[in-house]
């Protein structure tokens, strides 16, 4: 027999095959053939050497997996996969020695370890996604948070199952046939070897597995540089919009346009990388480059931009402001809970007026007062959020004139009633507060020393730079001129402050940050017993 007719015998036998496995085992015999040629057979002889083409044929299907159609019930045919590769296991483990059994615990141990070490980057990312969202309002950063959270934990679950089940199949559940072909095949490689054919692919395995899970990071970082360069891209569009205003933050604009552009270098790196395509060193290292000079170059001419701006911890005084009342009536042992910022006396009412004053910057605010037995709560509410022209206008033309206002939303809650009933709500809120650990609308006392102070631009406040007690922490603040007239420096001085938070800080910088000052008085006492009190000592 030829060459030619047996090999088309062959493919014919082996026609139940994968195309491409029916491909390489004639290719392996073709080179069998042309091997006992070069060596001094004729053809026939050559292929007469493997006997009968049948028992070949039969020989080497049983080394590998049969080409069949879908099975008609994918879940049974499953099932039956699932208990084959137990059984499988389970006639290897008997004839495993303990030794051998130890070691697949170990290399299982490990698998899972493995496994277990690549959910870090998984709950890097929960958490990063945690920050991000919080930033919306409820209830909608919690619908997307949950829905982030669940992706990233159902794809790594999918892949942990997947990962496992491979590494598991490539080295304990082998097709017994194809380990005999390739056992048939390592005879004649020399023992080395075999070892560094053995370690080869082991650490090609490891190497894929560790690809694999690095992309799957890459795929989830994409997604949230997808959403960060739609903010930037916002960003950018807005930094243009007030340069044709007239607005110069220059620096500002420098900023927000090198950081867009690293975030689309940053994008097509991660895109390429998951895609497996090269990226173009040259491009991306001179795109890097300029990109870094733009943001150098914009931070040095913003830091110079901010020294010449003013800022302003309340809105602007021509601001018109909205008021909400609500009267209430006043038992003896109603305790009004809530942010009280300050009390009107006025003896012809018999009940409690309360006033939510707010600037209406773009919302509309709703009063949300609600009893519980002797308890109102003071609270409020956003009905309607809306971008009103007048604000903008009045925000940009402050920015031309270099003047930057906090415009909180928050609105202030003033308390007009008769004497008596004022004096019977601050001590029923005093009475409720000193047992909680809230300290909302009370005053608490700390001492300073005045290392600097001058006047400011503006007619009715000082600039003052003041230390703690043992000089280790500084602050720069701003003090009315009606409280800071009788400010020496080289002097300790106790400030009161109002407080609206739920703790006092410790930090200097946070408190005159965080905190109302309302009255200065000068500190005749010893470092050892100034007034710094950590908790409330007066309620409102």
């Amino acid at each position: 027999m030829k060459k030619r007719e047996f090999l088309q015998q062959l493919k014919k036998g082996l026609s139940v095959l994968e195309e491409k496995e029916v491909e390489d085992i004639l290719k392996e015999y073709d080179g069998y053939i042309e091997e006992k040629i070069a060596n001094g057979k004729s053809e026939t002889e050559a292929v007469a050497s493997f006997g009968n083409v049948t028992e070949l044929t039969n020989e080497l299907l049983k080394a590998y997996k049969i080409k069949t159609k879908e099975p008609e019930d994918p879940i049974g045919h499953f099932a039956s996969k699932v208990i084959s590769n137990i059984d499988t296991l389970i006639n290897d483990f008997n004839h495993k020695s303990t030794k051998e059994i130890i070691k697949f615990v170990v290399e299982i141990v490990i698998i899972f370890g493995f496994i277990i070490l690549c959910h870090i980057p998984v709950s890097f990312l929960v958490s990063f996604g945690a920050n991000v969202f919080g930033i919306l309002s409820s209830p909608l950063n919690r619908i997307f948070y949950t829905a982030w959270q669940f992706v990233l934990e159902f794809a790594y679950f999918i892949l942990a199952i997947v990962v496992f089940s491979r590494i598991f199949k490539i080295r304990y559940l082998k097709d017994k046939g194809t380990e005999k072909k390739v056992k048939k095949k390592e005879k004649k490689l020399p023992k080395e070897e075999k070892n560094v054919s053995f370690m080869t692919s082991f650490s090609e395995t490891i190497i894929k597995i560790v690809v694999f899970f690095l992309k799957f990071l890459a795929i989830c970082i994409l997604f949230i540089v997808s959403l960060y360069l739609i903010i930037m891209a916002i960003m950018v569009f807005l930094c243009l919009y007030l340069l044709i205003k007239g607005v110069t933050y220059f620096g500002f604009y420098l900023v927000m346009l090198s950081l867009f552009i690293l975030g689309v270098i940053f994008f097509g790196i991660l895109f390429n990388f998951v895609i497996d395509r090269k990226n173009k060193g040259l491009s991306l290292a001179i795109s890097l480059l300029i990109s870094f000079v733009l943001l150098g170059v914009g931070c040095g001419v913003a830091t110079l931009e901010v020294a010449q701006t003013t800022f302003y911890n309340s809105p602007p005084e021509d601001l018109v402001i909205d008021v909400l009342k609500e009267e209430l009536v006043m038992e003896k042992d109603t305790v009004f809970i809530g942010n009280i910022s300050d009390y009107k006396v006025d003896n012809t009412l018999e009940n409690v007026l309360v006033e939510y004053k707010y600037y209406p910057l773009g919302n509309q605010m709703a009063t949300k007062i609600s009893k519980n037995e002797n308890y109102v709560y003071l609270d409020w509410s956003i009905e309607k959020i809306y971008l009103k022209q007048e604000l903008i206008d009045h925000f940009i033309e402050d920015l031309k004139m270099k003047k930057v206002y906090n415009y909180y939303i928050e609105p202030t809650i003033v308390i007009t009633a008769n004497e008596k009933n004022i004096e019977q709500i601050k001590k029923n809120r005093r009475e409720y507060y000193e047992n909680e650990n809230d300290y909302t609308s009370c005053e608490f006392t700390r001492t300073y020393y005045v290392e600097m102070m001058r006047k400011s631009e503006l007619e009715d406040e000082y600039y003052v730079v003041l230390s703690d007690g043992l000089k280790t922490s500084l602050t720069t603040t701003t003090v009315s001129s009606s409280l800071g007239k009788n400010l020496e420096v080289g002097k300790y001085f106790e400030f009161t402050f109002k407080t609206y938070q739920a703790y006092i800080d410790t930090d200097i910088e946070n408190i005159f940050a965080d905190n109302e000052v309302v009255a200065i008085k000068k500190s005749d006492k010893e470092i050892d017993e100034q007034i710094n009190e950590d908790t409330c000592s007066v309620f409102y």
